[in-house]
């Protein structure tokens, strides 16, 4: 049954003599009155006005490729107020889509900047651009936009990495910037990819101070960085990213912010790409869409049929455990190597050994079953031109190394003719 606004208002003055009953109509009317959250089911962005009067800014319209990227590079201020900054400028225009198109530009001068796939967002009523790339070179800055000063000017970020190179993902959530940053710090000359170092952060933006969660090594940034398709809209929590079919139709992916997983869902896929007649949005957990009649449809989140899922963290997580198993592997190889190492090294050496041991039994034979003297011995072992301590440790070894062969034998025996010396009887082991 429809309610006129006039019929509440005599119920109200029926009820004025109980208070309690009148104070709760009126709560009833005030509710029935008011919406929170933005109410976009009435509006129509007519982005051809747009285009014209932006055109006669006398701007460089090519460069700013405004029917490509005019829907991924806006954000709503409120229901009837559009923020654009066309991607890869620094141009910023405030659009009012409440009656009758207008169109402000915020920023003075021509300076187009090369912020192209910079992440755009307002905070505390502050517009701010993170990160971007152009001209071969990356932005790792946050800057905003000062409304007096009519510019862009850098945001002072306490214990940022000073080595970062490029933003390869980031978004907003609450008061919380989360930042994925690829590093200047490791360099490797056999990659493609020269860069491999990166770092999971969060930038907090009510203090302006960074960080750090975890790092990983990565050998390219294939699929670290989220998408954002044709066309987005962004709330609180979610960022919805719409692509384009070859039939005009929808493909939709919902980004949570608050969870880092990325949603793929079918439902969405009969509906035709927005264009500004066509409106999909989202406030607090229902998508709507409006279809160029006007008429507004709606689902409701945890409802949506869900056919694939992910989790940016996690994944960026699973990278650091990667990682771990890597350097393991790497440890294991290493010691493979260096125990390889040390047996051939050991055998180089008793090789050597068994060398010098074969010669000095080879000259030992002519003295089978004979005795000869201290000194003797020591010039077979060419050992009589090194100290006495020297010759005494080695003499022990060598003799200790041939009766370990059990080729040759050398007995120490005391001599015939004067007991307190000791000659040294050579014999062949049987």
């Amino acid at each position: 049954m429809y309610i006129h606004l006039y019929t509440p208002m005599i119920f109200l003055s029926n009820f004025l003599h109980s208070s309690m009953k009148s104070w709760l109509l009126i709560l009833i009317i005030i509710t029935s009155l008011s919406k929170t959250g933005f109410s976009l089911s009435h509006r129509n962005i007519e982005s051809e006005k747009i285009h014209q009067q932006i055109k006669s800014f006398g701007l460089q319209v090519p460069a700013l490729n405004f029917h490509k990227d005019f829907f991924k590079s806006i954000l709503f201020k409120n229901d009837s107020t559009i923020i654009y900054n066309p991607n890869g400028s620094l141009h910023l225009f405030e659009i009012d889509i409440d009656t009758i198109v207008s169109v402000v530009k915020l920023t003075n001068g021509e300076f187009h900047g090369h912020n192209f796939k910079r992440s755009l967002f307002i905070h505390d009523e502050i517009i701010y651009s993170y990160g971007g790339e152009g001209l071969f070179n990356f932005s790792t800055k946050l800057i905003y936009f000062n409304p007096k000063l009519k510019g862009w000017y850098e945001k002072e970020i306490s214990n940022y990495p000073f080595n970062a190179r490029k933003v390869v993902n980031s978004w907003k959530y609450g008061n919380k910037l989360m930042v994925l940053l690829n590093h200047y710090s490791t360099f490797d000359k056999t990659s493609d990819y020269k860069y491999t170092q990166y770092s999971f952060g969060e930038i907090d933006l009510t203090n302006f101070e960074y960080k750090i969660n975890f790092e990983f090594i990565s050998n390219d940034d294939s699929g670290l960085s989220l998408s954002k398709g044709e066309f987005n809209y962004e709330s609180d929590r979610y960022l919805l990213i719409v692509y384009k079919t070859d039939s005009e139709k929808c493909r939709v992916e919902i980004f949570d912010k608050k969870t880092g997983d990325l949603l793929k869902t079918n439902v969405f896929e009969n509906l035709h790409f927005p264009d500004g007649n066509t409106f999909i949005y989202i406030e607090d957990s229902t998508i709507y869409y409006k279809n160029n009649l006007g008429i507004v449809d709606s689902s409701v989140m945890n409802l949506i049929n869900i056919t694939e899922r992910m989790n940016y963290v996690r994944f960026f997580e699973s990278k650091k455990k990667t990682n771990l198993i890597y350097f393991i592997a790497i440890f294991i190889l290493i010691s493979l190597i260096l125990v390889i190492l040390f047996f051939k090294i050991t055998k180089k050496d008793a090789d050597i050994v068994d060398k010098e041991i074969i010669d000095i039994e080879d000259k030992l034979k002519e003295f089978i079953n004979k005795r000869i003297s201290r000194e003797e011995l020591d010039d077979l072992f060419s050992i009589s031109h090194y100290s006495y301590e020297t010759i005494k440790t080695r003499r022990s070894l060598k003799i200790k190394l041939i009766n370990e062969r059990n080729i040759i034998v050398i007995e120490r025996l005391r001599k015939h003719d004067d007991r307190r010396f000791f000659e040294y009887k050579i014999t062949q082991s049987q």
